[in-house]
């Protein structure tokens, strides 16, 4: 098994500027508090990243159309990990991904590579990685590596992929203020946060498109109950992934998070820092280049 150091895709290519995007908003996330203008910021990948791709056959890992991990499959894995050493254990993110050859059913292929991914996260997490730190996707036959003419090309796209990602600032990101998307304490996207999506979705289509790996993040300020702020936080993420999906954007790519008021970027005690942490990030990770 060879374990190639890649560089993370680095930037929007010129489909977005890297500057600030200024907007004006008339919805107010405020709680009470005079909002700032909202700002929509567009972030390139710094490429610092690195980060190993791993490519497992699923012969190695699973029986025939089944995704229970064998034992040979776990010593598979446990040889990868030796290998990997602190980069796993130190990463921002490990994404797991799960494919098939296009034979048989989509709809069970689809299944199957998503159960196969969950397997292998599973075994991870109980072996010691940090489950706060792993994303499972499923992508059946869409994803191949090699012909689906030939039964080794066949046999070369029956994989799962584990990607350790870095650091979060190789990703590209689009950061949009909860105010500019939402009202106040609502899920539910406003008109004016569908208009502003819509324009940096086309601004970005390409790089959507050919990502590897689309995450939607939510976050929220401390104000009010932790709870609450959580499940807000993972229902604004899930508004955003459905209006993608909507737009006819792979769903399989895309995993939503609520980080609620854990993460925040400034702080709390202020109007402007509040306003800050109240966020929605889409993080790209672009094809990978050799």
């Amino acid at each position: 098994m060879n374990i190639k150091n890649k560089v993370i895709f680095t930037g929007l290519l010129g489909l977005l500027s890297a500057s600030v995007l200024l907007v004006g908003c008339g919805q107010k996330d405020t709680r009470g508090d005079a909002e700032p203008v909202a700002q929509v910021e567009v972030i390139r990948g710094e490429g610092t990243g690195v980060f190993a791709d791993i490519g497992i056959p699923a012969a190695s890992l699973f029986d025939f159309d089944k995704a229970e991990l064998k034992e040979d499959g776990k010593a598979v894995i446990e040889a990868a990990r030796k290998t990997l050493g602190p980069e796993l254990t130190d990463a921002y993110l490990v994404l797991i991904v799960g494919h098939t050859d296009i034979s048989g059913d989509a709809n069970h292929n689809m299944a199957l590579s998503l159960k196969r991914a969950e397997s292998v996260a599973d075994y991870l997490i109980s072996t010691g990685t940090d489950a706060d730190k792993i994303r499972v996707i499923g992508r059946g036959p869409n994803a191949p590596i090699a012909s689906n003419e030939t039964r080794e090309g066949r046999m070369q796209n029956r994989r799962v992929d584990i990607l350790v990602i870095a650091e979060v600032r190789a990703l590209d990101t689009l950061l949009f203020p909860s105010v500019a998307l939402f009202a106040r304490d609502s899920a539910d996207l406003t008109q004016q946060g569908k208009a502003m999506l819509e324009e940096n979705r086309k601004a970005a289509i390409d790089l959507l498109s050919r990502a590897t790996f689309v995450g939607i993040v939510g976050h929220t300020d401390d104000k009010w109950d932790s709870e609450y702020n959580m499940t807000l936080s993972k229902q604004r993420a899930s508004s955003v992934r459905d209006y993608l999906v909507s737009k006819g954007h792979d769903a399989s790519k895309m995993v939503t998070t609520g980080m609620g008021e854990t993460t925040p970027v400034a702080s709390n005690k202020t109007r402007a820092g509040r306003a800050q942490n109240r966020r929605v990030e889409i993080l790209i990770l672009g094809r990978t280049k050799e």
